[in-house]
């Protein structure tokens, strides 16, 4: 077993941890240890936008499922989580949201103070260089690059003529003084590659010698002198080794791992961890629980026209293959997600409680559905503030077991009701005027399939996540809360949380940009305390 001293350890390379790892070490008299669980992120397939749907159930993804779904048909629902330097940020869909300034405030009025929209928007402008807006919203000199479209194709300007046909006024910036309406989407994009925190912020790090990464390292348990945390254990390729920290160890696995970590450590709920022979350390019952993610519905139509890249002939595809190597140009260069659309599910919600987005290809929302390889297009809607919640649990003591993940899909049902909405407004879009003129067969859910009841048989047999698992370890102000507003973990010392599992409830759009958001809050609070 070998050891090694240092000032902060960082467990887990993803969205959260590779802008920690970037701050903390812009200090040279500090010492600072990144633990990630994958390898490197040097693949092609993470580097070239438009394969994004190849690294799902790869080398690079911890490929979980979700516990029988009671409200979905007793479906084991599929939830990627990036395993690999980067994390999520490495393979999932690039799509840059913010969520809607209430999130934030709503957050701030639990007694989370620091975390209002308007504290936290220096935070989000720190943290990228946006291309296209230079208002008071956004920045133009941090590592994240915030790029758009460069000319949306034919589909997207039917989409957005449909959908403002459809009532939905038009919107240039979905993270800018307003979130309602439609427009087109930005994404993390630079120079026809993804612009994930390992390209971002790691690897410019990576020339310090006060900073240390070390892959294919995970974490199996917390050490502790007293009541402080000391270090961590970690299993790399087989051999046991320890890591120890002079100030303090920072969990940034995500919704999932971060909480199991925690609960294999004895921090977590007493009754649970005694039944697994883990000795308590701390009780607390709310690590693990609370989890809540984006849950969506697809609306899929073939086209009439050859509108689409994958069903494409060899020789263009050949193409653009080569147009991608040589130039970083072309179709490959595109994640296909040009624009989307933020709405309420009825007139008396404050803000809005759907998003709506345009996928540039026929995917398919579940096995059964058929060969994508046909020219068409899939209208996503996900339930922005669901009110379901789930738990993480442990399977056993074994930290080499996957957690126990439970999200209880639609326990609520109003979830259920606003899904059905969702898809209601995308059928709108759908079939509004822009589309007549190459709108084929409707695939999902069919033209016969539009009364009330159809349409949840449809969501319950068809949904699936968006893959946005937060609050696993809710940050507040009250006794139960797992982490303070400063994220440190309440009961011990030299502790931390920063990643998506402290959000105090789910935000209005996609999770990354916010753990972004947080991870730079976080290294600012860490140089304070």
């Amino acid at each position: 077993m070998s050891k090694s001293t240092f000032d902060y350890i960082i467990v887990g390379a993803g969205s959260a941890g590779c802008v920690l790892a970037n701050r903390l070490s812009e200090d040279s008299n500090c010492q600072v240890l990144l633990l990630e669980a994958g390898g490197e992120d040097d693949a092609a397939t993470i580097r070239t936008p438009a394969l994004f749907s190849q690294l799902q159930d790869s080398p690079y993804d911890w490929s979980d499922r979700t516990v029988p779904q009671q409200h979905m048909n007793g479906r084991r629902i599929y939830i990627p989580q990036g395993k690999v330097l980067g994390g999520s940020s490495s393979i999932n869909y690039m799509i840059y949201i913010r969520g809607h300034r209430n999130d934030y405030d709503h957050w701030a009025s639990l007694g989370n103070t620091g975390w209002s929209y308007d504290e936290v928007l220096p935070y989000f402008i720190k943290s990228e260089t946006n291309e296209t807006f230079t208002d008071r919203y956004h920045g133009q000199s941090g590592p994240l690059a915030v790029s758009s479209h460069s000319k949306l194709s034919p589909v997207s300007e039917r989409y957005l003529a449909a959908a403002q046909q459809a009532g939905i006024a038009f919107n240039a910036d979905f993270n800018g003084e307003r979130q309602e309406g439609c427009g087109p989407l930005q994404r993390n994009i630079v120079n026809g590659t993804r612009s994930s925190t390992a390209a971002a912020y790691l690897n410019p790090a990576r020339t310090r010698t006060n900073l240390t990464v070390i892959s294919h390292a995970q974490a199996t348990k917390l050490l502790f002198t007293g009541n402080r945390v000391s270090g961590v254990q970690y299993l790399r390729f087989g051999m046991t080794e320890q890591a120890h920290a002079g100030a303090e160890v920072i969990l940034s696995g995500g919704a999932f791992r971060s909480p199991q970590l925690l609960m294999l450590s004895g921090l977590g709920p007493a009754s649970e961890l005694e039944k697994l022979g883990i000795d308590v350390r701390m009780d607390l019952p709310e690590v693990g629980k609370n989890l809540q993610d984006h849950i969506h519905a697809r609306v899929r139509c073939e086209l009439t026209q050859a509108l689409t890249f994958a069903p494409l002939p060899e020789d263009e595809k050949m193409a653009a293959a080569r147009s991608y190597e040589y130039a970083k140009t072309g179709p490959l260069a595109s994640n296909f997600l040009e624009a989307g659309a933020f709405v309420n599910s009825r007139p008396d919600v404050t803000h809005p409680d759907l998003q709506l987005f345009l996928f540039g290809n026929l995917t398919p929302e579940y096995p059964e559905a058929g060969s994508t390889n046909r020219h068409g297009i899939a209208l996503t809607a996900y339930v922005n503030r669901p009110r379901s919640t789930g738990e993480i649990t442990l399977s056993s003591a074994d930290p080499l077991d996957r957690p126990r993940i439970d999200p209880r899909y639609f326990s609520d049902p109003d979830d259920l009701r606003c899904l059905v909405e969702g898809v209601r407004w995308n059928l709108k879009i759908l079939h509004g005027h822009a589309f007549d003129d190459i709108r084929g067969v409707e695939l999902s859910p069919g033209i016969t399939v539009r009364d009330d009841a159809g349409l949840e048989d449809f969501v319950r047999r068809t949904a699936s996540t968006t893959w946005h698992p937060t609050s696993t370890c809710r940050m507040g102000t009250d006794a139960t809360a797992v982490v303070d507003p400063r994220l440190r973990v309440n009961g011990v010392n030299g502790l931390r949380v920063v990643d998506a599992s402290i959000m105090p409830s789910i935000v209005s759009g996609n999770t990354n940009a916010p753990v972004i958001m947080i991870a730079e809050k976080a290294a600012d609070l860490i140089r304070q305390d």
